[in-house]
């Protein structure tokens, strides 16, 4: 098993050993995912332009064409929203927050990646009687990064697959992005008040991309 916990600006690419600064891999995150929605955001479109013509010609029922619209409308809605959440700044701060929502949040980014539909992902939450401490977007975005890591280290991978499993351990939260049996229960990196500590253990058969963070309250 090779363990290593990269320096602040060194994230994985999703090939053994090889890494990338932070810039680097989440323009070319950022600009995968906007390719995916921009696809998704044309068929939307050419839905509601085809469902407005049936419209305007009298198809034969009105009102499942109308529902249809209010429906293709809703998509197009979480389209844009989703788009924002790329383009958003981050405000720097510290804040309370859980982990299940930065895990929400970029699993629904992830699921434009173009690659994702050919792997199988699966999430598996645990603890969260605590609250962590970081910085939202930020930590969403290192998950999106790690999550688009994994995604093409699955792709030569025979399971095909990839686990996203996160909670509390002690007085921290970790997330962790595993395909196949990677590494799961090694050193965790020290995360300072504030920050996301990043950490990576490779093995011969997977690989554990890890995120740790500092946990408040009682125990913490």
């Amino acid at each position: 098993m090779n363990t290593t916990i990269p320096g602040t600006d060194e994230f994985p690419t999703g090939e053994l050993g090889h890494t990338r600064s932070y810039a680097e891999a989440w323009g070319s995150v950022s600009e995968t995912l906007v390719r995916g929605i921009a696809h998704a955001l044309s068929n939307r479109i050419a839905t509601i332009g085809t469902i407005a013509e049936l419209l305007r010609v009298g198809g034969d029922d009105p009102l499942a064409m109308s529902e249809m619209l209010g429906i293709e409308t809703e998509r197009l809605e979480d389209l844009l929203e989703q788009m924002r959440a790329l383009s958003a700044r981050s405000s720097g701060r510290m804040e309370a927050m859980r982990l299940s929502d930065a895990v929400a949040g970029a699993m629904a980014l992830h699921s434009y990646h173009p690659e994702r539909r050919a792997i199988a992902v699966t999430v598996e939450p645990g603890d969260e009687s605590r609250p962590v401490l970081g910085d939202p977007l930020l930590l969403q975005r290192e998950l999106l990064i790690l999550l688009d890591a994994a995604t093409r280290a699955a792709m030569t991978h025979s399971s095909r697959a990839v686990r996203v499993r996160f909670g509390l351990m002690g007085i921290v939260g970790v997330a962790r992005v595993l395909v196949g049996s990677g590494a799961e229960a090694g050193a965790l990196p020290e995360s300072a008040a504030g920050t996301i500590a990043l950490g990576v253990e490779e093995t011969d058969d997977g690989v554990a991309y890890l995120l740790v963070l500092p946990a408040l309250g009682a125990g913490a």
